[in-house]
């Protein structure tokens, strides 16, 4: 009986090992399903010169005083780690109605995700070609559903993940598609679009 229960107990602990996240190894900005924004900085990390701990603290009271800015608690820390001269910091932008707003007023960076339709009210420039997933050029009108159609919009050089499909990209060379799911811009551009469904 002992024996049953310590392989059960190992079956579940393996299940919950293979169903932790994957922490990026390079700067991501991931979406998921609900909107939630995480943003994840990968840094070179020297311990002669810092302290996790304190880099931990100061970090924490940086996002304590920009959190009061609104009266919520729009940023958390997710993750913090260091290993092998790196440094993996995560962000979590929870609050998905202004989450674009967030992140744009803590990084200084451009950041959309929404439908089409919110990007061009949004005064978003979605005319012209794109690059399809299959690698041909196409344009957002030959698309099926494109109803369906959800853009992510950044200017800063990183991997991308979003929750569905990659229909297709921004086709300057700047943003390369990497899987279904995800892409990276390679270089800053005014305007990198990444559309999926």
């Amino acid at each position: 009986m002992k024996k049953l229960v310590s392989l059960g107990l190992l079956a579940l602990f393996l299940f919950l090992a293979g169903c932790s996240e994957k922490i990026p190894e390079e700067n991501t900005i991931a979406v998921d399903k609900k909107g939630v924004i995480t943003y994840t900085v990968v840094e070179d990390f020297g311990k002669d010169f810092y302290d996790i701990e304190e880099l931990r603290r100061d970090i924490e009271e940086e996002i304590e005083n920009y959190n009061r800015n609104f009266g919520s608690d729009p940023l958390k820390l997710k993750t913090l780690e260091a290993d092998e001269g790196k440094a993996v910091m995560q962000l979590e932008f929870s609050e998905a109605r202004c989450y674009e707003e967030y992140y744009t007023d803590y990084s200084k960076a451009t950041l959309f995700v929404g439908t089409l339709e919110e990007a061009e009210e949004a005064e978003y420039d979605l005319s012209g070609e794109f690059m399809g997933a299959d690698g041909s050029l196409t344009d957002l009108s030959q698309i099926s559903s494109s109803e369906k159609l959800y853009v992510l919009i950044t200017n800063e050089t990183l991997s991308i993940q979003v929750p569905g499909e990659i229909q297709c990209v921004s086709p300057s060379g700047s943003v390369a598609i990497l899987g279904k799911q995800e892409a990276v811009v390679k270089e800053e551009v005014r305007q990198a679009c990444i559309i999926y469904k």
